[in-house]
């Protein structure tokens, strides 16, 4: 139990160097590392980035591999841009007839993302069903990502009016990072609206619109924008009175 404590210490703060000093007295402790610790470590390990040390030697070596296991080897490897060996992973998970979880798909959606497999990664959304599943406002947040960035801003959209759960600012923070990157100004206004109402970073995402103004040439909203915010007058929306609706 002290060893799991610390593990979610040094996890929280992505410190590797402390674990490894520990690790070095656990001989001298007489703790075996069962399949609980090699659970916690390779969290540990994912968010620290060296993921392969866990997929190469702590998951391998495990006695008995539960989804918990499997979903934090999953999400490691999503987050560390191993996108081929999340999805191996997930097929060796449903081969075993093990049962995928919420960390699961978090893991594997990221993996799609970093890949930009879009038609894959909509697939997998769409999956979760099968298992009985709700996503989660981190899974709408992945799709939204992974759509913006191919370049669907209006089905990242929908996507986002379609929740059947309460938006957030994150959702529509991925949206509005993703209309910058292409340009879009229509868009844009909206999801900076919802950014504000739902009390987001108003001076960042107002940047980013700014930003995709400046590209398109519309000097005109650019410097109303500007003023406002140097007015502070955005947390009243005063600036918003004209931009596009949803």
């Amino acid at each position: 139990m002290t060893l799991a404590s610390v593990i979610s210490a040094c996890s929280q703060l992505g410190d590797l160097e402390h674990w490894c000093w520990i690790e070095s007295h656990i001989n001298d402790f007489g703790i075996v590392l069962d399949d609980h610790l090699a659970t916690a470590l390779i969290d540990l390990y994912a968010k620290c980035g060296s993921i392969d040390k866990a997929y190469e030697l702590l998951f391998p070596s495990m006695r008995k591999r539960d989804s918990v296991a499997y979903s934090a080897m999953i999400y490691g490897c999503g987050i560390n841009g191993k996108a081929s060996d999340a999805i191996k992973l997930f097929e060796q998970m449903l081969a075993e007839c093990i049962g995928p979880n919420l960390v699961t798909y978090t893991g594997l959606l990221t993996a799609y993302n970093h890949a930009g497999l879009l038609e894959k990664g909509y697939q997998c959304f769409n999956s979760m069903k099968d298992y009985e599943l709700v996503p989660s406002i981190d899974h709408y947040g992945i799709m939204v990502d992974l759509l913006g960035r191919a370049g669907y801003l209006d089905e990242a959209y929908k996507l986002i009016i379609n929740m059947p759960k309460h938006q957030n600012a994150g959702v529509w923070g991925a949206l509005l990072l993703a209309c910058r990157l292409h340009n879009n100004v229509e868009l844009g206004e909206i999801a900076v609206q919802h950014c504000i109402k739902l009390g987001s970073d108003t001076t960042g995402n107002c940047s980013l619109l700014s930003g995709i103004y400046a590209t398109v040439e519309k000097w005109d909203d650019a410097k109303k924008l500007r003023m406002g915010m140097e007015g502070k007058e955005i947390t009243g929306c005063s600036w918003t009175s004209n931009l596009a609706t949803p």
